[in-house]
């Protein structure tokens, strides 16, 4: 248990650090930008908010038999489900001005439970299934990175309206891992990878009282999708990218929000989010050792998130 722990914050720390350094950059800038422009420096403030949590999750994807779409229209399709692991997070706020801020936002989910459906169909619309394999999957990650700006549009008095905008990565990582109950798995560690990249548009709902606050936030992605695949078990597709998907994603992600102050600059949040990414038809490609690559049609995926956080709030 020592040796897994260790490994998951060697991981977390590894996939946060590029994002952490160029997202306090970014902020870092807007401050001293603000400290030479604005003459309401007094009222700038940051905040750092860790968190930890647990999450959980599912992601499919399908492929039909050729470009056209046909023949079959569904050919292969996996399924990754009852996805389960900690989160670790970090947040970092700065406010530009009374009613401008920006936030940083880092977010690693490791995933050490899980399985998976691999399904092979000779005929349109799922029949006639001639593969089917149920294999574990309790490895791999994934992670959410984003820069926020959002600004105090309306005040009823306690109650907040902030329209957000900002910039979002997700970058995932899902295994097809041999079964005890399988015997033909052995030595199959085949990997999937995607990447999600673009922007969000939303707002923030804020009610606040001298004893809690409450928030909810709802935001609408408009991503590109990018995967690659690693089957490494099948002798005829090439090694490391066995195939490649490309497409593009609309994301629905909300935030209800439960922060009790301690003090002045200390708070315990508790967060439950949500996040529902569905990606359209697109292209597959694949490559192989001893033939020409192929395309057929990619006809999407969808991915499920739900994670319950708890965090504590530092304002300086």
């Amino acid at each position: 248990m020592y040796f897994t722990a260790v490994k998951y914050i060697i991981n977390m720390l590894i996939a946060l650090r590029i994002s952490l350094m160029k997202q306090f950059l970014a902020c870092s800038i807007l401050m001293l930008f603000c400290k030479v422009a604005s003459a309401q420096d007094l009222h700038q403030r940051w905040s750092l908010k860790p968190y930890i949590g647990l999450q959980q999750s599912k992601s499919d994807w399908s492929i039909a038999g050729n470009a056209a779409g046909t023949g079959p229209n569904i050919l292969s399709e996996l399924i990754w489900k009852n996805l389960k692991g900690p989160v670790f997070g970090l947040d970092v706020s700065y406010k530009i001005t009374n009613r401008f801020s920006v936030k940083a936002t880092n977010q690693y989910y490791s995933i050490t439970k899980g399985e998976v459906e691999d399904t092979d169909y000779a005929e349109d619309n799922r029949q006639g299934a001639f593969y089917f394999d149920l294999l574990d999957a309790n490895k791999g990650y994934l992670y959410d990175g984003s820069l926020q700006f959002s600004y105090q549009l309306v005040k009823f008095g306690e109650f907040n309206i902030n329209p957000i905008v900002g910039l979002s990565y997700h970058q995932q990582k899902f295994h097809l891992l041999e079964s005890a109950n399988n015997p033909d798995s052995k030595g199959l560690n085949s990997i999937y990878g995607i990447r999600y990249k673009g922007f969000d548009l939303g707002a923030e709902f804020v009610l606040k009282t001298q004893k809690f606050s409450i928030g909810a936030t709802v935001l609408g992605g408009f991503y590109t999708y990018s995967a690659k695949a690693n089957w490494n078990l099948i002798p005829d597709f090439a090694k490391p990218v066995s195939f490649t998907h490309r497409a593009n994603s609309f994301s629905l992600a909300g935030d209800i929000d439960l922060a009790v102050p301690l003090n002045k600059s200390l708070q315990v949040e508790v967060d439950y989010i949500i996040n529902n990414i569905n990606t359209y038809t697109g292209v597959d490609k694949a490559y192989y050792n001893t033939r020409p690559t192929e395309e057929t049609q990619f006809n999407g995926a969808n991915f499920r998130k739900n994670a319950v956080l708890l965090g504590i709030n530092f304002s300086f």
